[in-house]
């Protein structure tokens, strides 16, 4: 009786552990319109400046990404379509832009990868999801 015992247990205890791989990572979904907030860089903007003309619009299943810039000022690169992938935490947008970024709530922060070898390229952007 012990060793049905100690069987049942056994088998209960095997079937009780669950398979806990998580290699899959989850897919980051950048999709949908982000809308300007602000741009954080060595670039002088007036107090008063409307950042909401300027949006991104991303499309994970085309690999798309399309751009809305006003006629005055632009940022990342002239409005239109361009290509984008995804590495670890980048953004790398027609293979010739790269951007670091993090999700933070309904916002958007992505930071230009910098040439370390000029000096005013920094640039921080922070979108806020609007679709």
């Amino acid at each position: 009786m012990k060793k049905l015992v100690f069987c049942l247990l056994f088998v209960g205890v095997v079937f009780s552990c669950e398979n806990s791989d998580d290699s899959t990572p989850t897919p980051i979904d950048l999709n949908g319109k982000w809308e300007l907030q602000s741009a954080s860089c060595f670039c002088f903007y007036p107090e008063d400046f409307d950042f909401s003309a300027h949006k991104i619009i991303f499309e994970n299943d085309e690999g798309t990404l399309t751009i809305e810039n006003s006629t005055e000022t632009f940022f990342i690169t002239g409005s239109g379509s361009y290509d984008f992938q995804i590495q670890d935490n980048k953004v790398i947008i027609n293979n010739t832009w790269e951007f670091t970024f993090e999700i933070k709530g309904d916002s958007l922060i992505m930071s230009f990868v910098d040439n370390p070898e000029i000096a005013d390229d920094e640039v921080t952007l922070t979108y806020k999801k609007i679709g």
